[in-house]
Parts: structure tokens; sequence; C-alpha cells
């Protein structure tokens, strides 16, 4: 089985790469979802993420409140830090288990969609890495419009990811994302021809 993993600074267009690959048949595996899960009521991340930052990033619904808790870890990289900590370790163990599960049921090719793929060394678990970057201000705009987050917030954000430098030099395969949605389409489908040709 071969497995792409796709990552990207926020705004840059990574979740829509990884739509049209699913709408080209691949398997998917999303870390952002993963790391939902990795500390869901009642498990032992929730209860490790309470105790490291408090009652206060509970919701009424008994979930962690994911607004709340970015608002603190997004502004404090040791408390970023902290998080990490905790839920990468477990994102890391379910990639590992949900890959052997598709390449068990003989999945020939599987995506892995991770913003924090060289953040969290889990570029090993890939045979091939693509970056999708686009211009700062491409991203901000991007942001705002799906997001409704002011344009500060936004800037922390990106501010928070590795330089895109950094994953340019590290990947594969750079898709530049300054286009419109057919530009993007194009240039991902050619990619995906030549892998799923090998």
């Amino acid at each position: 089985m071969i497995t792409i993993a796709v990552t990207g600074g926020i705004g840059a267009g990574k979740t829509e790469t990884v739509n049209i690959l699913e709408r080209l048949g691949a398997e998917t595996i999303k870390a952002d979802l993963l790391g939902h899960m990795a500390y869901a009521k009642g498990t032992p991340g929730f209860a490790e993420v309470v105790e490291a930052f408090g009652n206060g990033v509970v919701a009424e619904d008994g979930e962690i409140d994911r607004k709340a808790l970015g608002g603190i870890v997004f502004s404090d990289p040791k408390k970023r830090r902290k998080l990490e900590s905790i839920v990468w370790v477990r994102i890391r163990d379910m990639i590992t288990d949900m890959l052997a599960d598709n390449a068990a049921n003989g999945v020939g090719l599987t995506v892995l969609e991770a913003a924090v793929l060289f953040e969290a060394g889990w570029e090993d678990l890939a045979d091939n890495v693509w970056t999708v970057e686009s211009s700062y201000h491409q991203r901000l705009a991007r942001i705002s419009k799906s997001t409704g987050m002011p344009e500060h917030e936004a800037q922390r954000r990106i501010n928070a990811q590795i330089n895109p430098d950094i994953r340019i030099r590290r990947a594969d395969e750079t898709i530049c994302n300054d286009g419109d949605l057919a530009q993007l389409e194009r240039r991902v489908t050619k990619l995906w021809e030549m892998i799923a040709t090998q």
C-alpha cells in the first residue's frame, strides 16, 4: 500500500486538496478529526487536557470546547506544546492502526491529511509527502472567509505553524495554490495519476 501525506499551512488549501483526492477514489485519514477523538469525553486524553488546562475548557455538552482551548494554546507556546504532548502520541497510534487496517483490507493507496506532519514527526508514516502552499495574504483572506476569525487571530494561527520553506524543503511535492479551484484540481489530478499508475 502507498501512503501519501498531505500537509500545508492553515488556509493554504490542504483540506480542499484532500477532498479532490477523495473524489478521485482515495481512502483518507484525517489527523485533525483524530485529534478531536484523542480528547473526547471519557478518554484518558480528555482527563489529561482538563487537568492541564482546567474545567474552563469543558463545554456545556461535556466535551472539550475547542474554541476555548485554542484561545489558550495559541497565545502561549508552552501551553501549546503541553497540548501537543497529550494528543500527538494518541493521534499517531490511531493513524498507525488505520493504516494497518487499510493494508490488511487491500487498500492500494491511502491519503493522510496532517497539518502538523513535520512538527509531530509523522512523515515516516508516508511514502510520499505533498505540501500545499499559498501566499500569506491569500491564506489570511481564506481563513477570514471560511471561519469569520479576526485577522489578528488568523495571523497568530499561521505564525504558530512551521515556516512554509521548511515544509517545501522536506516535502516530495509542493502544490502552489494561489489560483482558483480548477487550477488546484488539475494539479492534484496530475499528481494522483502519476502515483496511482505506479
